[in-house]
């Protein structure tokens, strides 16, 4: 039953950042300035597991814009990559708006 619940929490969860992100291209597009987007950007690295995760992004997507786009560091004494969640999330928006 919880796992259910897990299960929901995060289709819910995918399903407010597609729309937060549906709503600020909308407003760029019309020229308005967009709504405030509820940040969840508290931490501003992250491992590339939970960025793959809150992105809904293959692991080794995550990876690789660590390391080609600079948007993460390999963390001290450990063989993982911590993702800047700022700095991947304005890459995404700005991948994600028409030419």
């Amino acid at each position: 039953m919880m796992d259910s619940l897990s299960q929901i929490d995060q289709l819910i969860e995918a399903a407010r950042r597609h729309l937060d992100g549906l709503l600020a291209l909308r407003a760029d597009m019309a020229g308005e300035p967009g709504p405030e987007l509820e940040q969840e950007d508290d931490d501003e690295f992250v491992d590339s597991w939970t960025a793959a995760q809150r992105f809904n992004l293959p692991i080794d997507t995550v990876r690789w814009l660590a390391r080609t786009k600079a948007m993460g560091v390999k963390e001290r004494g450990k063989n993982r990559w911590l993702i800047n969640v700022k700095a991947l999330r304005r890459y995404l928006t700005r991948r994600s708006r028409p030419s």
